[in-house]
């Protein structure tokens, strides 16, 4: 998928199958929304944003959590990197009054439980990334529709554990031109990798 299609997160909850069930939520179906880790402390994610490589544009944090709140968490990441947009999660009614939020860098709260496409827009919001912003889910079958057969053909291929030198034999085209079919149906079923195509597509029985 184009990386302008995107928008990379970082996941922080101290409980860490709420952090997996997450993670899960946005790569286990076709999602704008790129993992780039998921931690259960704050000191974690304070550790990985201080690499370039590792810094994601939004975080998630878990509002309470017991050694670092995500309030505090907020206020420094936002103090040390102020492109990084915080957007609070909580199972709770909230302890904190929405100023005390919005000066430590919260730019808004979602519920754990919100849907897929309340958390992707509510990015949209924060970011001012207007595709976000009206992102609507849509089911595997529907973007398997969207594929041409070529690009389903490639994808069966890769299935059956092809190289991408041999499918370009198998169908008679160039390399190239299979990585460009497979990043326009990266680009339809919402994925980002060879790897995630190929997992959607068994979940899914796509292919």
């Amino acid at each position: 998928m184009n990386v302008n299609n995107v928008a990379t997160v970082g996941i922080v909850d101290n409980d860490p199958l709420v952090a997996k069930a997450l993670e899960d939520m946005f790569t286990n179906r076709p999602t704008p929304l790129q993992v780039m880790w998921s931690v259960c402390d704050g000191r974690e994610a304070l550790s990985l944003c201080s690499c370039d490589a590792m810094r994601p544009e939004v975080i998630f944090t878990d509002l309470q959590m017991p050694t670092m709140s995500g309030k505090d968490l907020a206020n420094r990441v936002t103090t040390h990197w102020a492109n990084v947009f915080m957007i609070g999660i909580t199972a709770f009614n909230l302890t904190y009054t929405r100023q005390e939020l919005i000066e430590a860098g919260i730019k808004a709260v979602l519920r754990k439980e919100a849907s897929v496409q309340e958390y992707v827009h509510t990015v949209g919001v924060v970011t001012g990334k207007d595709f976000l912003r009206t992102w609507e889910e849509r089911s595997l079958a529907a973007s398997r529709m969207l594929l041409t057969d070529t690009e389903i053909t490639v994808l069966r291929e890769y299935l059956k554990g092809r190289t991408t030198s041999s499918v370009a034999r198998l169908l008679h085209m160039s390399e190239g031109t299979v990585k460009s079919h497979m990043n326009n149906a990266y680009s339809k079923m919402g994925v980002h990798s060879r790897i995630e195509a190929i997992k959607v597509c068994i979940q899914e029985g796509l292919l």
